[in-house]
């Protein structure tokens, strides 16, 4: 019975956004047209859509993956360090240490990368394409 009536709870919340949606969404030609025109026109990355965001390299994705794993190890120590204080229990305070170590391991491999790719970054230079010498002389033999 418990079932039956949360069933019928669930379906008076579910149903009648549902058949809003549908009923809002009309099968016209010229919809579904400027629709598939503004999927092209994100995936070929020549039009811009007002509002949009530009497209971000891997690096900055990156960049950002390691901000946010550093932020969630400094919520997770600090949320252990709470617990531990607060309980006084061996079993927090080991949690609170691994998390700990974790942190410091995670921060000294970031520092190893980064110096890494500065070291990368002074050594590597890239070289400039040298014109080719007998393109320019078919040039000056055409003419």
């Amino acid at each position: 019975m418990v079932l039956v009536i949360l069933a019928a709870l669930w379906a008076v919340v579910l149903l009648p956004p549902l058949l809003r949606s549908r009923a809002e969404r009309a099968n016209d030609s010229i919809g579904d047209f400027n629709y598939r025109l503004d999927v092209l026109g994100r995936t070929n990355g020549q039009l811009r859509v007002p509002g949009a965001q530009p497209r971000v390299s891997p690096g900055q994705r990156a960049a950002k993956r390691r901000r946010d794993v550093l932020r969630a190890l400094l919520a997770v120590v600090g949320g252990f360090a709470l617990i531990a204080m607060a309980t006084h229990l061996m079993i927090a305070w080991a949690v609170f240490f691994l998390s700990a170590i974790a942190l410091a391991a995670f921060c000294g491999l970031w520092a190893w990368a980064r110096s890494i790719q500065m070291d990368r970054a002074m050594k590597v230079h890239t070289l400039h394409q040298r014109r080719q010498p007998e393109l320019a002389l078919r040039r000056a033999a055409s003419s």
